[in-house]
């Protein structure tokens, strides 16, 4: 069963859990490799919110690529488009009941 904390912070992660509730698998973010980047970004943007501290290279990726579509008007590979977005929806709506009665 996978389960995840994010309350705010820097720090978040998800588990994995066998069918007695036993943890098999954790993972961290951000992990060691990721950590020295997020106390450089701290100590540059001192009272931003520390949540886009670990995102902080994929959110530069996306900004620079929709940047890009905005003054050339070639597509920005790789970012969804709200006809995906709303399609990615619509089978997340349709999974959901035949999911949740999978994990409870």
């Amino acid at each position: 069963r996978p389960s995840s904390y994010r309350c705010g912070g820097d720090t978040s992660y998800a588990f994995v859990s066998d069918a007695k509730g036993e943890e098999v698998y954790r993972h961290y973010m951000p992990d060691e490799d990721d950590k020295k980047m997020v106390e450089e970004l701290k100590a540059k943007y001192p009272g931003a919110m520390p949540y886009f501290f670990p995102q902080h290279p994929d959110y530069i990726t996306v900004k620079e690529r929709v940047a890009k579509n905005c003054a050339t008007g070639e597509p920005a590979e790789g970012i969804a488009t709200i006809e995906i977005a709303v399609n990615t929806l619509k089978v997340a709506e349709y999974l959901t009941p035949t999911l949740r009665k999978q994990l409870l």
